[in-house]
This record gives C-alpha cells, structure tokens and sequence, in this order.
C-alpha cells in the first residue's frame, strides 16, 4: 500500500502526476443575496506563467471568488489536471448567471497551448459515454485545452434521474469538463478506471458520483457493485465519491469498510468540514482525503474550520497531499456557549433575564467580530464582512430574546446579521442505554417531533395528507396517491417540470391496458371496471420510480441532438437494446491522437482499451456486454473485503481472471513533455 511521502531529490517531475484536489465549490450559492450576491463590477488583471488575465468579479459573490482561486493555483502549481469531488453548482439547473461567469472561468484559466502530459490509456468509449464526442476533452480536435479537469457530480449538481440534463452534463457537452462516474443503472454499479500515464507513474482514477446513501448501502448489500481492477500491475489507485461520511443512521451514510482494499486513496466529498490531510484507513490501509467546501453554505461548526484545497503529487507508488489554505474565502466565526456555565455570572436566576442574556449576546458578538479580523488574509478580492453565528443553550425559554431584533444593529459589519444568533433549547433528562452510553431521550423526542413538523410543511407530505383524508369524491381513481407524492418530491428538490406529463402518460397507458384486458366490458362498466385498477398491480408505484429514473433509455431522453442525426431505424433498435441509450459507440476513435502536429505537439496515446478484471466475491463470474471482447471476471465490494486481513494480504475467496479485451493500440504518438529544468 502506497504511503504519504516527502519530496525526495530522486524523484523525476517527468514521472510525478500533479494534480490539484478540490470539492463542493458551489457555485451560485447566495447569489441574491444581498450581502454575498452584490452585483457591483470590478476589473482587476493579474499574471500567472507569462498568461495574462483579465478578468470581471462580484467582490460579494463568495463561491466564484473562492473557485477562481483554485484555478489560479492550479494554474501556478503547473498541474496536469483538475479534480473535482462533486457540487460544483449548488443546484442542479442555476441561473444562466451562474453558467455563464463558471463558463467564463473554466476558459480563461483551462484552455490554452500548454502540451498536456498525460497518456489516456483506457477504452474512452466506455469512460465517457454519455459525452457528445466519447473522448477526453484534450484529444478532442475542437478543443485546445492546458488543464483537463475531471469531476463527479455531487449531490446538489445532480440531473435528479437519467435522462434529465444538468449542468454537468452542460459542460461534459461543451467540453470544458470530463464529467465521468456517472451511472446509468439503478440496478447495479459497474465501476470502471480512468486509466492515465505519465511516463513511470500510471493512475487508475475511479468515479463514483452520489447517489442516496440507502440505495447504494442497498446495492453493496446485494452485492450488486463492480469494481473493474487494471490486469496490469503498478498503478496507483485513485478513487473520488460523493457520499456521507459521517454517520447518520445504519444506512444513511458510506462505511469505509465497504471500499475495496485495493484502493490507494479515497478523494472523499459532500462533507464540508477540510480533512484534507489524508488520514489512513487501519483496517484497508488505504487514506482518505477529505478536501472540504471551498464557501461556507450553512453556519455551522465544521464550515468555520479555515478552507483548503490540495495538491496531489503522485509518483509510481508513492504519492503526497500538500494543502493550499484558501485566502479568499469570507472570515466565519463559530461559538457555542450554554448559558448554565455563565447562569451564576449573569444572575439567570432573577431580574429580567432577558435582558441580561442580550446583553451577554452582545458582547460575545463584538469579540467574534474582532476574532474574524485575524482571518483577513490581505488577499485583495477576500470579501471584508465576516459571517458570524453564536448558538446560546437555553436552559430556560425565558432566556430567548429577539435576535432578528439584535440584528438589525450589525447591518454594514456582518454579512449574516439577520441569523447571527440561533437558540438551543438544553436537554433535561440524560439516562445510560444498555451500553453505558449517554442518552438523552427528551432531546430525542423532541427531535423527532421537530423532523416530523418540518416534513409534515413539506409538499409532498402535505399532498400525501390531503388524498389520505379527502372524502370519497375527492379520491383519485386511476392515479395513485403515492406518485402524486413523488411527483411534488421531484418537482420541489430537482425541479422535474417532465414528470407530471410522464406520470399520467404512464397511468394513462397501463389504465388502458387493463381496460382491455377486461372480458366483454361494455361502454357503461368502464368506471365500475376502473375502481378495480388501483388494486390489479401492487408494483404500479415501484414501476413508476423506475420508469422515471430509466427516462435515459427513451428515445431523445439522453441525447436532443438525435433529430438531427440521419440514423436509420436499425440503428436506433440497436441502441435500445444494448442499453445505452441513443449513443452512437460504433464509430471508434483512431490510436493514434485525434490533434495533429502543430505548435501544441502530440497528445497522449488513445489506444484501445487495456486488459482488465473484476475480482468477484463468493467465486461468482459474470460475463458483461454482447461481445466476447468485453467478458471479464466481476466481484461485487459487499463481502469482497471478508477475507481480507488487515495487513493488506491476499483475498483467499476471490477469483479473477484475465480479460479477453483487446490490448491497447500500437500506433501511439509521442508524448510532448514540458521541461521544469530553467
């Protein structure tokens, strides 16, 4: 297992993959805002290598200033490529606002003539699917990219089921991003590498965007995850994910102990709070690297810990995460007091204690205001007004003031004055669990109680309630309550305006044929034959989750260029029957670079596709695909780790094989490499 290491004199730049680590950048957060989103226009200009920039800023707009620094210091590091671990937009479908100025970005500071050094190894059909030229943008001849950056999608920038384009998909398409571990299946994750190389070092880079934690404790359960493993020996490991790490329930978070032990590092995002030193795994021995956010989005503890990205240096086996401290992110100043420590200083037991407590208030608040004074980095787009957020425990409600009040004395020195104060009511009762454990059970309830009223405002709770108390003329008879439900669920979270007409198409569909399966139904015994239909299927629901997460496999669901492609109806049944949607794969990329010569020099090799295997677990080989070329052993991760001693030693239940996939093409360019000898 590959250990963290320090910068030794032996080791060649010409063999070190560098790449700069970053996660939940957020993009068009707070934009409104009126403090964080100002739109007041400024240009600056500034050089890094030699490339002049000049670029327009919102001083207010925190994610943008926060995302362009990452830029600049990939830019400066000199890095050969970009990784991003999801949320990348903070919703799934911004304002075109917020496309345009990441647009913006992603030109100024990614594209141009510096010769990229990475070889692209692997079988790019198959890493980039869904994209619109199946290729690595650098090896696109429309594209003249300097940084390639590669990114998950997270779980705010997801399309919220196939088929659905987000902004993801926006760039994959424009070329500025290579969006990969994307998957296309509910019923099972196959898993596939990015293989890379530059010169010694040779990376597999492993993806897997977010998808709900339950769904996939679900799918490793059923030992229904597919890790593809290189059949090639000496590559380092990489995966990045998007998942909880933090325990939040049996199933509501992503175990460690469920990766594949093969794994050198795990590039771990969705948790906000910087762990980005990479801390090691005792049991798999492999690290994990947590990079954090880059903007604050909620006030809490773990958002005030000062914000990172990494650079990532990777040599053959060896690799090390140098974190960049960020200095144009906002001052945050977090504090929680419990007013029981301070009740004998501030008399809480007589007089008006109110008052007392806002008085109290106050004072803390001047002292964090001058504590986010430290944070000022004298970085020049660094935004002036700290967020501010104090949390009191009360013991008593009496204690509660008005802080909206509070707040309006803080207009012009915070940026958050209307909620720099929230109340904690302090629990009462704390009793042992048969484990010796500190429970406090009124706390609990009152938590429950508390999710229970915030999901019953809910839409889809409330349209729940509604059908499940109305009258007999107000029930539906053909469609169902629940996919009413679903339908409020993904219109509010991912703004699905195409499953309300795909819901009572579906209905509509399967009511007509239960019509006529109906024996001698006359014109009158149509509604009396309908009041049967709600209960002729108990999987209807279960069949309209799935067909509105499959809309991929619908004709011009995943691609709105299809209209404009002369395909013939041969074509488009095989691409429905291979089960990837309406991609023409069959046209295959040439080995040699897809650029010509020219200024830029040679990209990487585009050979074909490597061998590779897929260890499976409980001995049980599969075969994928319709050609005996893409066979290969698989293994699910679910019970692939069972065996395994934590030692890293050999995994006695696990077969594998060697793929019969074509070997890698033999006409391959020579490879432009930047010298660092100056």
């Amino acid at each position: 297992m590959s250990e963290s290491t320090t910068q030794s004199t032996d080791i060649s730049p010409d063999d070190t993959i560098k790449i700069l680590v970053a996660s939940d950048i957020h993009l068009g957060y707070n934009e409104k805002d009126p403090i964080r989103g100002k739109h007041r226009w400024w240009r600056c200009s500034s050089a890094y290598r030699n490339i002049h920039v000049t670029y327009l800023f919102l001083p207010g707009d925190d994610s943008f200033i926060a995302f362009e620094e990452v830029l600049q210091h990939a830019l400066e590091n000199d890095v050969d490529a970009i990784l991003l671990g999801g949320d990348l937009f903070h919703v799934a479908n911004p304002s075109t606002n917020t496309l345009d100025r990441c647009f913006r970005l992603l030109k100024t500071y990614t594209l141009g003539d510096k010769p990229i050094r990475l070889e692209f190894l692997s079988d790019q059909n198959d890493n980039f699917l869904e994209s619109l030229s199946h290729t690595v943008n650098y090896e696109d001849p429309n594209m003249n990219i300097a940084i390639p950056v590669f990114s998950i999608h997270g779980n705010h920038d997801d399309s919220g089921g196939a088929g659905r384009v987000s902004s993801m998909n926006l760039l994959s398409t424009n070329g500025y991003v290579n969006y990969f571990g994307k998957w296309t299946d509910l019923s099972k994750i196959d898993i596939r590498p990015i293989l890379l190389r530059k010169g010694e070092t040779k990376l597999a880079l492993y993806g897997l965007s977010y998808m709900s934690d339950a769904r996939l404790c679900r799918l490793l359960d059923d030992a229904k995850v597919f890790i593809e493993k290189p059949d090639e020996p000496g590559f380092f490991s990489i995966m990045v994910l998007h998942q909880n790490r933090a325990e939040r329930g049996p199933k509501n978070y992503l175990p460690e102990s469920s990766l594949p032990q093969f794994l050198d590092l795990i590039i771990w995002g969705h948790e906000h709070d910087c762990r980005i030193e990479p801390e090691e795994n005792a049991a798999k021995k492999f690290y994990v690297s947590q990079p954090g956010s880059t903007v604050a989005t909620s006030l809490s503890e773990g958002e005030a810990i000062p914000k990172c990205c990494g650079l990532l240096s990777i040599h053959k086996g060896l690799f090390r995460m140098d974190p960049i401290p960020l200095k144009s992110v906002r001052p945050f100043v977090f504090e929680s007091i419990d007013l029981a420590t301070v009740q004998e200083e501030l008399a809480l037991d007589e007089g008006d204690v109110q008052q007392r407590v806002q008085s109290f208030a106050t004072e803390r608040i001047e002292a964090m205001i001058e504590r986010a004074k430290q944070q000022q980095t004298g970085y020049a787009r660094q935004p002036k007004l700290p967020l501010i957020r104090l949390r009191l425990v009360l013991t008593e409600v009496e204690q509660q003031f008005n802080a909206i009040r509070l707040g309006f004395r803080y207009h012009g020195r915070v940026a958050n004055p209307q909620d720099m104060v929230i109340f904690k009511k302090k629990p009462k009762a704390m009793v042992k669990d048969e484990l010796g454990k500190m429970l406090d059970k009124a706390a609990l309830q009152e938590a429950y109680r508390n999710q229970r009223e915030q999901r019953a405002q809910r839409a889809e709770e409330i349209v729940d309630r509604y059908f499940r108390e109305a009258d007999v003329m107000n029930q539906l008879e053909v469609l169902f309550p629940r996919s009413m439900t679903e339908l409020c669920r993904r219109m509010v979270d991912y703004q699905d305006d195409e499953a309300g007409e795909k819901i009572i198409k579906f209905y509509e569909d399967k009511a007509l044929e239960f019509l006529r399966a109906q024996d001698n139904l006359s014109e009158e015994g149509i509604c009396e034959a309908l009041a049967g239909f709600p209960t002729a299927d108990p999987e209807m629901h279960e069949k309209v989750l799935h067909m509105l997460d499959t809309r991929s496999k619908q004709q011009d669901a995943v691609d709105p260029l299809r209209r404009f492609r002369d395909l013939d109806d041969e074509a488009e049944n095989n691409d429905r029957t291979t089960g990837k949607g309406t991609m023409d794969t069959t046209a295959a990329k040439p080995a040699c670079g897809a650029r010509g010569g020219g200024a830029r020099g040679g990209r990487g090799s585009r050979g074909g596709t490597r061998g590779a295997s897929k260890a499976t677990v409980a001995v049980v080989t599969t075969t994928t695909g319709a050609c005996a070329s893409r066979s290969r052993s698989q293994t699910s991760i679910s019970s692939l780790f069972a065996s395994q001693t934590s030692n890293n030693g050999s995994i006695a239940s696990v077969a594998t094989r060697t793929s019969s996939r074509k070997p890698a093409a033999t006409k391959a360019r020579q490879m432009d490499f930047d010298s660092d000898d100056e």
